[in-house]
């Protein structure tokens, strides 16, 4: 259970105009989103390669200099194209593009079994030498291939993982079994996305099922078609179902009891280093999600009654967004 609130992480993805979510399009949006996020106290953006004109935006717009930033370099999600030469170039352009002369943290957004990961490895250390990042990190990777990158990174005085991001809620818990007690164990921290299951605990059933006006889980490619994927499952008709009446007996939102739970009741904890990642459509998200992330627990009986609806979905839900 945490001890305090974790550090709280702005999802950079929709800063600039990017036709996939095109929420903060412009330097009016942008500036403003930026005071809220100093306003809350957050002073980190996470943003990568595969973010559309994010990076660029960020730059554009003077993030780079106001906040600490993350990046990535795609790995798998482009198979192929993340290799021993390719990384240390794909960091000089994101700090190009942010405008800055080294991220915090540098991760591979993915695993990409098609490239050899000591090739993948040697290039995230001459990126590191070459000052390009503070500290590396790996999105997405199945626990035995953390220990693997961990173990290569040791033999070879290469920068140690040292955060790990990845998907965790309260209707998608798999990573609490294995890989979280080994980031434990090997001092990595741990860095949530999508802590309200990408939008999912804040909708009905009916919008689930059937797609109407349910934003990312409407019927459609591209993230649509993730997303569905993900947690369009008759299993999760009824979590909705049971989330709703959870929310209405704690006398809270669907997403404020999502993101408290994260925060303060589930395997986070600040004593490790451990963050959420929270996003937003509009700008009044902001500043009740930062609110909602200090708030403290969502109570014993929230608390058991979220333990139910896992048992509920635990069968159908997904590991992350890379590996269903």
């Amino acid at each position: 259970m945490a001890n305090t609130f974790p550090k709280i992480v702005f999802g950079g993805f929709p800063i600039g105009p990017n036709p996939v979510s095109p929420y903060f399009p412009d330097q009016e949006s942008i500036e403003k989103l930026y005071k809220l996020l100093e306003e809350g106290g957050v002073d980190t953006i996470d943003t990568a390669r595969l973010y559309g004109p994010s990076e660029e935006w960020i730059g554009k717009t003077g993030g780079g200099k106001r906040f600490i930033i993350d990046s990535k370099t795609p790995g798998g999600f482009i198979p192929g194209g993340s290799t021993g030469e390719a990384i240390p170039q794909h960091a000089k352009e994101t700090l190009q593009r942010l405008g800055v002369d080294k991220v915090d943290i540098f991760y591979i957004h993915a695993p990409d079994p098609s490239i050899p990961l000591e090739d993948q490895l040697q290039g995230i250390n001459t990126a590191y030498k070459a000052g390009h990042f503070k500290r590396f990190g790996l999105s997405n990777f199945a626990p035995a291939d953390v220990q693997r990158v961990y173990d290569i990174c040791k033999e070879k005085g290469y920068p140690l993982p040292t955060v790990y991001q990845s998907n965790y809620s309260a209707v998608a818990r798999k990573n609490e079994a294995v890989l979280i007690p080994l980031l434990r164990k090997l001092g990595i921290a741990f860095y949530v996305y999508s802590p309200i299951a990408g939008g999912l605990l804040t909708k009905t059933s009916t919008q689930l099922r059937e797609g109407e006006g349910a934003g990312r889980f409407s019927k459609g490619d591209g993230m649509e078609a993730l997303y569905g994927g993900l947690y369009n499952k008759p299993s999760y008709y009824t979590a909705l179902d049971l989330w709703a009446e959870a929310a209405k007996e704690a006398g809270c939102s669907k997403a404020e009891l999502a993101y408290r739970w994260v925060a303060f009741d589930s395997a986070v904890d600040a004593k490790y280093g451990d963050a959420v990642i929270f996003g937003a459509s509009k700008h009044s998200q902001v500043s009740d999600t930062i609110a909602w992330l200090k708030r403290g627990s969502v109570g014993d009986k929230a608390k058991a009654k979220i333990d139910e609806i896992w048992k509920v979905v635990e069968h159908e839900a997904p590991v992350d967004n890379y590996n269903k």
